[in-house]
């Protein structure tokens, strides 16, 4: 077996674990507790595994991987920025390592394109390609109509995104000369789903946020429960909030009347306190 291609991971855990499952194939002496060691501490056996299990990793231990780990110079510093992203404490710092790691990816087969990675760094595009699907805009009208969001758009940035929608083929002239959206529906990569989805989600929660401080419309409809439920009911929530994803999907897929509005639809389930072990 061969070492795991660092390039093809967005999670050092993940990527840690499979080195290591690799290196103790050749070597069934090289267990957990034996990283640990490496690790300089020799009296301690579950370092390894609480890093695989998510514990953070500070400056000193981050240092030391890298010595144990017999990292090319270029496969080093994607690991350190792999790491940084894990340990982000915020969306903005999270969103900065991202932007690096594209930047230091070296291997074709990384599901980590820049131009698509553009698309999601920003709730703009969406909402402007959304705004597009619902009114018949050109080039000339759309900063004027743009500034009716909530935040506004500045010209410059519906200038921006709709350079991107059109770099990315989402979007396009109809007959009409309106610019459209190529697909009723888009899906996200799988890297997005796990990890930058999860940027672009935190923008738009805080849109959510910005909301709830304005007058309601009458349009807005928001319910929010906290509740204590067993695992087995957990389970049933989220069987059914997937099948209510998927009825709204197919809402939007069927939709045959005339687009007129941009809504923000979301589902939330957050665990508020550890579970006893």
């Amino acid at each position: 077996m061969s070492i795991p291609n660092i390039y093809e991971y967005l999670d050092f855990r993940a990527w840690l674990g499979q080195w290591h499952a690799t290196r103790q194939a050749e070597d069934p002496s090289f267990t957990r507790t034996c990283v640990s060691h490496r690790l300089g501490l020799p009296r301690t056996r579950g370092y390894f595994s609480d890093v695989i299990a998510g514990k953070r990793v500070t400056d000193t231990f981050l240092e030391r991987f890298c010595e144990i780990l017999d990292l090319s110079k270029a496969e080093e510093k994607y690991f350190r920025t792999l790491v940084r992203f894990d340990q982000a404490d915020t969306p903005e710092e999270k969103e900065l390592a991202l932007d690096q790691l594209v930047t230091v990816s070296h291997a074709p087969s990384v599901q980590l394109d820049p131009e698509t990675w553009r698309y999601y760094r920003d709730w703009r595009h969406g909402a402007l390609r959304a705004l597009l699907e619902a009114e018949d805009l050109d080039e000339a009208t759309l900063p004027k109509i743009a500034a009716r969001f909530q935040p506004a758009f500045t010209p410059g940035q519906a200038a921006e995104s709709l350079q991107l929608l059109q770099e990315l083929g989402l979007v396009t002239k109809n007959d009409g000369g309106f610019l459209k959206p190529t697909q009723k529906t888009i899906a996200s990569p799988i890297w997005a789903r796990d990890e930058v989805f999860r940027l672009l989600q935190a923008q738009q929660l805080d849109l959510a946020r910005q909301a709830l401080s304005r007058p309601g419309d009458g349009v807005r409809a928001v319910a929010t429960n906290m509740v204590a439920v067993s695992e087995s009911a957990l389970d049933r929530i989220r069987q059914s909030l997937e099948r209510f994803r998927g009825e709204l999907r197919s809402i939007v897929h069927r939709d045959q009347g005339k687009a007129d509005r941009v809504v923000l639809l979301a589902n939330i389930l957050l665990p508020l306190h550890e579970v006893k072990k």
